[in-house]
């Protein structure tokens, strides 16, 4: 029993770095464009892409393998609506959150940061820059929106 709880801890501690840790770069980089300063957002952004490899990224794994092994740890089916269906909610929402984030926000902030440093000189980088930060908005808001049902499908077992 006290192996399951660990288990829980981590998938819990991870959902919550992991929607935090959006959530705070979001408003960062936010105030970072305000600024207009192409200094602050080159650093920013650059900040923020190794937020994001390291913080997001170890926070998104660590939710769905600790989740994944308190599913084979407590007998539960994977992907089955019935008998639990706020499970299989958390499990389909929680993997499209888990893709969007490995291969859409992560390689946009990846580019984000590129593009940042290169702004100030191009024309053409800056209207780059301002696409893959609509881009990085939107997936993000989504992904965001997809945890925090997560987050609430599990605490209130809907």
């Amino acid at each position: 029993m006290r192996l399951w709880g660990i288990w829980l801890f981590l998938h819990l501690i991870g959902v919550a770095l992991w929607l935090g840790g959006m959530f705070t770069l979001s408003l960062w980089t936010g105030k970072a464009r305000a600024s207009g300063n192409n200094e602050i957002i080159a650093f920013t952004y650059a900040t923020a892409r190794r937020l994001y490899r390291g913080l997001i990224a170890v926070a998104a794994t660590v939710t769905v393998v600790a989740g994944a092994i308190l599913m084979i740890a407590t007998g539960r089916p994977f992907f089955m609506p019935f008998p639990e269906h706020w499970l299989f909610q958390m499990q389909v929402s929680g993997t499209l959150a888990f893709l969007a984030t490995l291969f859409i926000v992560l390689p946009t902030a990846g580019m984000l940061a590129e593009l940042a440093e290169r702004a100030g000189e191009l024309e053409d980088d800056k209207a780059k820059f301002a696409a893959k930060v609509k881009q990085q908005a939107i997936v993000g808001s989504l992904v965001g929106a997809l945890l925090v049902y997560v987050v609430l499908t599990g605490a209130l077992r809907i």
